[in-house]
C-alpha cells in the first residue's frame, strides 16, 4: 500500500466565534492548543483514497462537494474517493450554519478551503510504501449522557497504523473512539482541539516514528466525557488515556503487508419527520413553553426556535421538498477493519448493530462528509430529550423520522456486504 501524509495548522485568529454551545459567551479570547488538518493519500493498485481530517465541528455538504470537484480536476479522483471528516470539537470556529451556537465564519471557511488543498497536495506529492497494522483496545471512559433505560456505551478503541517498510516506524495512525469532544464546556472561550487533540499528541510520542495521528470520532450522538467545563490538564489526562489504550498494542503489532484498500459509498434519502404549517406552529409554540431549554439558553433558544418556525414555514409555502435529507455512507476497508463514515451524529448502538451483521471489525466514523444532525435510536424517540426534542431547532431542519437510524443501518449493512 502506498501512503502520503501531511499536516497543516488551521488555527484561526482569536476573535472568531466558537461553534457548538448555545450557552457560550462569544467571541473567542485566545488559543489553548492548535487545530490541524491531517491528510492521508492511500493508493493500492487501482484503488485510491484522499482523506482529510480536521479539528473542527463539521463541514457543510456544499463545502464537501466543492472540495471533491477540485480533487477531481486536480488528481482525477472520483467523489467516492474523497473523504472530509471532523473531530467535532466544540471549541473550534463556526464552519457550519447552525443557529445561535456560534456564527458561521465565512472568511475562515474560505481560507480553510485553500489550506485543505495545500494539505492534499502535500500528501499526494510525498508517498512511500507502508504496511498495515490494526489493533483494538478498550476504554470505559465515555458515558451515556442521556441516562435513560436505553443507555448504551461503546468502549472499543481502534487504531490503524501505517508502518514504513524500510524503517519499521509509523508514518501515520488512525484512532477511533466514540465520545463527544465537549470536555472544555460552554465556559471555555479559547480555541482548542479538546480531547482528540491531546490524544493525538500523546500517541505520537509513544510509538516509533512520531507519526501524524488522526483521532476520529465514532458513533457518539449519546456519548460524552465524564464531565464538562474541566481544566486543560484534565483533557490532557483523558487524551492520554485514549493513547494509552492503543499505544502498547501498536508497539507489539505485526504488520500485514498484503492488506488491501477498498472503498465503497452510498448516498440515500434520509426520511424526515415532516410537519404541516399548522404542525410547525404548534411545535414551535410548545417548544417556547419548555422550561428546561429556556432556563439553560434563554433568548438564544427562543431565537433559534423562532428562526426554525419562520424558515420551515417559508420552505413549505414555497413548495420545497422538506421530506428528506441527503445521507452519505462512506465505507473504507483496510485489511480486516472497516471504517464506515456517516454525515450525522449517530447514536452508539448503531455500531454494535452493524457488527452483528459483519465478520469484519467495524467502527463508525462520525461527522464524515457533513453533519445533518442527530440520528437517535427508535427507543430514544419514546424517551425524549435534547437530541430528539430540541437539537433540530439549532440545525434548522425537521428532525429525522423515528426509525431513520434503523433505515440507515440496513443500508449500511448492505454496503458492507458489497464492500
Amino acid at each position: 500500500m502506498i501512503l502520503g501524509v501531511s499536516q497543516l495548522d488551521i488555527t484561526p485568529q482569536p476573535g472568531v466565534e466558537l461553534s457548538g454551545f448555545a450557552a457560550r459567551t462569544q467571541p473567542s479570547l485566545g488559543v489553548l492548543d492548535p487545530l490541524f488538518a491531517k491528510a492521508l493519500y492511500l493508493a493500492d493498485g487501482p484503488e485510491r483514497l484522499l482523506w482529510i481530517h480536521c479539528d473542527l465541528l463539521g463541514f457543510e455538504r456544499e463545502f464537501v462537494r466543492g472540495f471533491r470537484e477540485w480533487a477531481r480536476e486536480k488528481f482525477s479522483l472520483r467523489p467516492d474517493q474523497v473523504l472530509l471528516s471532523a473531530t467535532h470539537t466544540h471549541s473550534g470556529p463556526g464552519t457550519m450554519r447552525l443557529q445561535e451556537v456560534g456564527a458561521y465564519e465565512a472568511d475562515y471557511v474560505a481560507q480553510l478551503e485553500t489550506k485543505l488543498r495545500e494539505a492534499a497536495q502535500a500528501a499526494v506529492d510525498q508517498t512511500e510504501a507502508c504496511d498495515l497494522t490494526t489493533v483494538e483496545g478498550r476504554l470505559p471512559l465515555a458515558v451515556d449522557r442521556r441516562r435513560t433505560t436505553s443507555s448504551h456505551t461503546d468502549p472499543r478503541v481502534a487504531a490503524i497504523g501505517f508502518r514504513r517498510r524500510e524503517e519499521a516506524t509509523y508514518a501515520a495512525v488512525i484512532v477511533n473512539y466514540p465520545m463527544h469532544p465537549v470536555a472544555l464546556g460552554a465556559s471555555n472561550r479559547h480555541i482548542s482541539a479538546d480531547i482528540p487533540g491531546q490524544a493525538a499528541l500523546a500517541l505520537a510520542g509513544q510509538i516509533p516514528g512520531h507519526p501524524i495521528v488522526l483521532v476520529t470520532n465514532g458513533a457518539c450522538g449519546n456519548l460524552n466525557p465524564p464531565a464538562e467545563n474541566v481544566t486543560f490538564a484534565q483533557i490532557q489526562a483523558w487524551g492520554g488515556q485514549i493513547a494509552d489504550a492503543v499505544a502498547p498494542l501498536l508497539n507489539r503489532a505485526t504488520s500485514v503487508p498484503s492488506a488491501k484498500l477498498r472503498v465503497a459509498t452510498r448516498v440515500l434519502p434520509l426520511p424526515l419527520d415532516v410537519l404541516t404549517v399548522e404542525g410547525v406552529e404548534a411545535t414551535a409554540a410548545k417548544a417556547l413553553r419548555n422550561p428546561g431549554p429556556i432556563a439553560e439558553w434563554g433568548d438564544k433558544y427562543r431565537r433559534a426556535v423562532e428562526h426554525w418556525r419562520r424558515s420551515l414555514i417559508a420552505r413549505i409555502n414555497n413548495g420545497h421538498d422538506c421530506s428528506q435529507r441527503e445521507a452519505e455512507l462512506f465505507a473504507i476497508g483496510l485489511g480486516d477493519v472497516i471504517l464506515l463514515g456517516a454525515n450525522a451524529e449517530v447514536f452508539s448502538e448503531f455500531t454494535d448493530t452493524l457488527r452483528r451483521s459483519s465478520a469484519k471489525r467495524v467502527y463508525l466514523l462520525g461527522y464524515a462528509n457533513g453533519d445533518l444532525g442527530y440520528l437517535p435510536t427508535h427507543a430514544a424517540y419514546a424517551e425524549g430529550g435534547y437530541e430528539v426534542e430540541v437539537a433540530h431547532f439549532f440545525y434548522n431542519s425537521f428532525r429525522p423520522r423515528p426509525g431513520a437510524l434503523e433505515f440507515l443501518g440496513q443500508a449500511a449493512a448492505d454496503l458492507l456486504r458489497d464492500l
